[in-house]
């Protein structure tokens, strides 16, 4: 470093006068800002000349060295004249005062030499870098250019082969010096003769999977990924390039409306050469061609005759001497007991196991709601068979919270009574909750309020809990008489029986499926240990049904598919090979297939497993490529086994696997939020589309009904909620499918009087939603379960019930399926993918719905890696009458007239401060609104309309 530039680092810090106070803001804040050039700098005149000519003296490395240099110069002059002083007090004078200042100069000249030495080495350093990354760049751009040039060698011998032998080329090649290129120079054939013979397009890793023709291979296809294309490309692929004959080849799907698809595809490109291409089941009938009549349900097309041979088989029991009671027993028992308390003692968990336990088992009452616990249980099942009439967690505003209260019984004009059972005592966030609660119906005089909790049954016993229950209730004015056993059953028998009879269909399934006999039934039962009375009623019940149902079968020469499987297992291992369907139009024999194609693997089961091994022993070099997606199995309730999915090494030999994971049908948040939701259960799906997508989070507990939507839905919210949503949804021209986990929505609502009741809940709920839209948006609007919506998609989905009894839904009868290995573990797992499939069904918008208290925990993984946007639901207005409309009055102002509103039916809204109601509008007068005594006390009147506008003010 030049003098000049020590004079002006002098100078330049001797300007800063206060150097000694502000030593810190000089070093840590301004010089860095200098070397930056940050605005924050802030030099004078003569300050910024010295700086202009320091940065043109120093080097690069000097100047962003300069608070350091600063610091050195100013503490080495700060010891140089205390050093100076002390000589001088001992006089030594100013003449060694000179010398010291002229070593000072040596020694800093010194540094400043070793800086220059250094920066020069580094200076050094980079370029030798620079030269070598050079250097580094030609090696690659020579590598490049050698590895084309040896791609184009062997492109040059591998397409020949390619091209007139594609089947051979493993083989060919599999030994040569380039075979590391090989896949992917075999991929792109693939892409290519796709692109050229087909006019399609497919992505690289489709690509992989059809250009796999060796060995027995599993796809994993994420949702939307093109499972079905890839497959039936792999087909078309086959018969036309590689020479295989439509009689070689054999796609087999679990459904016939899977399997219709595929042939319509196929069609479309083979024409009427078609490979052979069928259920499991229609395969096994081509084989077994069995004489008796064949029962199956297929909802689809009306066709339910295995569930009326077993219905009958019910009945029978039902009305028999020997069954009829054990059933009565077995389900009011069912609805009763509370089995996890009695196996596991898990009532009297701590606080913390609890929380974490009570999500997992829903409650089923005699009157059929889902409850939380045993204790809300408990006190259903008393109102219900002591005659009263309640209201399991109606809405309730409590200023511009939503409020559900557990009971409520409403009786007389207005008011009535409300039980809150508080079951998570020792929660202060719980506890400060229940305080309030207490203090919102203190002030409601017109209701008596009830409050239990978990110590009012532990203490004195449930029997002596449901009779101070029933007296407090007697206190309080409410009728109650117990109804006799034959009461209660008559009021449940149907729901009851329908219930039962679903168990026992599961159950008979579950045997036929395992191929059991009714001896080996017995066995199994005889071994297993039942967890409460109602399972072990259930399992003898089943037992005897089961056997009844093969003997019925039997007699009236009859056989399920389950049977027709199991036969055509036999046949095979038997030595029966051919196989004739379609009247003899169609035959083809196992043992000169070459290529087994499998849909929807995920399916599979021990059942289906057997008929492909027997194919397996009887052809060996068949092989097999089974696609399916680990994420979408949700058919364990029908038998289906996700074992042989994850676990395909262990009953295929010569494996490869693919994954295909770009989804091509929903947008990036969408396939973001399904990720999250299987993060870490298997390879994430990729999104194709770059446009976000609309996806909200729904939070019904935020939303606020105006007045005139809580007046003309009677207190439901979801109705006006679900309106406002489907409005908008359907103004963007998009069609919607609302999607349930059970057939009915967890919410309460409030149907027309005059509507019909209908067994299918689902139904009449879509037909309650439909009568508010204009009649040519109602067509628009479907709604499903989400089970069989598997396999759809539609524009706009919206999930009605992301709650916490609904995802998961641990379903009361499934204690009865213990015997077969069923657990809360594995059915947690599978509700997990049943959201999956819920999820992706949307091609451009999602909306979740949830209840923020009692969210899904489902939901509360996906915000851990993709968090939704909330809904705010003031953007979206609500949504007029088709007929009588209504208006919106808000007074404001109204503290000495209260009570009369009150009196007048207006409500407080603690959000808007002012009070609230709503009127007809045919038939409003504003003069007679203003003519009112209370409306003369100085209050301030506005006047809306449904949609919100302002018509009046005064």
């Amino acid at each position: 470093m030049e003098n000049k530039a020590i004079e002006l680092i002098d100078k330049l810090v001797d300007g800063w006068s206060d150097w000694d106070s502000r030593r810190d803001y000089y070093l840590e804040v301004l010089a860095p800002a200098i070397v930056n050039s940050s605005s924050v700098a802030k030099l004078n005149e003569d300050e910024q000349k010295i700086v202009d000519e320091l940065r043109d003296l120093l080097s690069t490395n000097e100047w962003y060295r300069l608070p350091a240099l600063i610091r050195d110069r100013r503490d080495r002059e700060s010891i140089r004249a205390s050093h100076k002083a002390r000589l001088e007090e001992q006089g030594w004078g100013k003449g060694y005062g000179a010398q010291r200042r002229e070593d000072e100069r040596y020694e800093m000249e010194s540094r400043l030499a070793r800086y220059k030495a250094a920066e020069e080495n580094r200076r050094l350093d980079e370029l030798r870098q620079v030269t070598k990354q050079h250097e580094l760049e030609r090696h690659k751009t020579e590598d490049r250019d050698k590895l084309a040039a040896r791609k184009s060698k062997f492109l040059a011998r591998l397409t020949p082969v390619l091209e007139k032998n594609f089947l051979d080329a493993d083989a060919v090649f599999s030994t040569d010096p380039d075979s590391d290129l090989y896949n992917d120079l075999k991929t792109d054939f693939v892409v290519d003769w796709v692109k050229r013979e087909l006019g399609e397009t497919l992505d690289r890793e489709q690509a992989a999977a059809v250009a796999d023709v060796g060995g027995n291979i599993q796809v994993f296809a994420r949702a939307g990924s093109g499972k079905t294309r890839t497959l039936v490309t792999r087909s078309i692929f086959l018969q036309r390039h590689c020479g295989v004959l439509p009689s070689e080849l054999l796609l087999l799907a679990f459904n016939k409306k899977a399997s219709e698809e595929m042939k319509n595809r196929l069609a479309e490109a083979l024409g009427d050469r078609l490979p052979h291409v069928m259920t499991f089941h229609a395969l096994a009938h081509a084989l077994v061609h069995p004489e008796e009549e064949l029962v199956f349900d297929d909802a689809g097309a009306d066709q339910m005759g295995l569930s009326r041979e077993v219905q009958d088989i019910i009945d029978e029991h039902v009305s028999s001497k020997e069954h009829g009671n054990c059933i009565r027993d077995l389900m009011l028992a069912h609805f009763r007991d509370d089995w996890e308390r009695i196996v596991d003692g898990r009532f009297h968990l701590t606080m913390d196991e609890f929380l974490a336990h009570r999500r997992a088992l829903p409650r089923e009452s005699l009157k059929g709601e889902y409850v939380k616990s045993f204790g809300e249980r408990l006190i259903a099942n008393a109102l219900f068979e002591h005659g009263v009439k309640y209201q399991y967690e109606r809405n309730f505003r409590w200023d511009d919270f939503n409020y559900r209260p557990d009971f409520t019984i409403p009786f007389g004009l207005k008011g009535g009574v409300v039980i809150e059972y508080f079951g998570l005592q020792g929660d202060s966030d719980y506890d400060w909750m229940s305080t309030m609660k207490r203090t919102f119906w203190a002030e409601r005089k017109e209701w008596r309020f009830l409050e239990y909790t978990p110590t009012d049954i532990t203490q004195h016993g449930a029997d002596a809990f449901v009779a101070a229950l029933v007296q407090a209730l007697r206190d309080a004015g409410v009728p109650c008489e117990r109804l006799a056993e034959e009461e209660i059953w008559e009021l449940v028998k149907k729901r009851a029986l329908d219930g039962f009879t679903g168990a026992v269909r599961s159950f008979v399934g579950r045997c036929r499926k395992r191929n059991l006999s009714p001896d080996d039934v017995t066995a199994l039962v005889t071994s297993h240990i039942p967890c409460s009375t109602s399972e072990r009623l259930f399992l003898e019940v089943g037992t005897s049904v089961y056997r009844c149902y093969l003997k019925r079968l039997d007699d009236l020469k009859k056989e399920d598919f389950d049977g027709l499987m199991w036969r055509s297992v036999k046949a095979v291992r038997s030595g029966q090979s051919r196989f004739v369907r379609d009247r003899g139009r169609e035959r083809g024999d196992l043992t000169t297939l070459r290529y087994v194609m499998i849909d929807e693997f995920q399916d599979f089961s021990a059942m289906f497993y057997e008929l492909v091994d027997a194919i397996r022993s009887k052809n060996p070099r068949a092989r097999y490529f089974c696609v399916g997606d680990n994420w979408q199995a949700i058919n364990a309730f029908a038998g289906s086994d996700l074992r042989f999915f994850e676990d395909f090494e262990k009953y295929f030999s010569d494996i490869s696997q693919h994954n295909i994971r770009t989804n091509y049908r929903s947008p990036k948040e969408v396939v973001e939020s399904g990720n999250a939701l299987m993060m870490g259960h298997g390879e994430p799906a990729r999104a194709h589309r770059s446009d976000t997508g609309w996806v909200r989070l729904c939070q019904l507990d935020d939303f606020k009904p105006t007045a005139s939507e809580w007046s003309r839905h009677n207190g439901d919210e979801i109705t006006p909620a679900l309106l406002r949503l489907l409005r908008v949804l359907l103004n963007r021209g998009l069609d919607v499918v609302m999607l349930s986990r059970r057939n009915g929505v967890p919410w309460y609502v409030h149907y027309d009087d005059g509507a019909a009741r209908s067994s299918d809940a689902l139904a009449q709920f879509l037909e309650h939603i439909r009568s508010y839209l204009p009649i040519e948006d109602r067509g628009r609007v479907s709604i499903s379960t989400a089970h069989k919506y598997k396999g759809l998609e539609r524009a706009a989905v919206i999930i009605l019930d992301a709650t916490d009894r609904s995802y998961p839904l641990i379903h009361p009868h499934w204690v009865f399926l213990r015997l077969f290995g069923d657990s809360i573990a594995h059915i947690v797992d599978e509700e997990r993918r049943l959201f999956y499939v819920a999820i992706t069904r949307a091609t451009d918008s999602l909306a979740i719905l949830t209840d923020t208290p009692a969210q899904s925990p489902f939901l509360t993984e996906i915000y851990k890696h993709a968090p939704m946007s909330p809904l705010s639901w003031e953007t979206l207005p609500p949504v007029p009458s088709l007929d009588s409309p209504r208006l919106e009055v808000r007074v404001f102002n109204a503290y000495e007239v209260r009570d009369q509103l009150k009196d007048l039916g207006y409500r407080w809204d603690a959000r808007a401060k002012c009070w609230l109601r709503a009127h007809m509008a045919e038939g409003f007068s504003l003069d007679g609104l203003l003519g009112q005594a209370w409306a003369s006390r100085g209050v301030r009147i506005e006047v809306y309309s449904e949609t919100g506008k302002l018509l009046h003010q005064r």
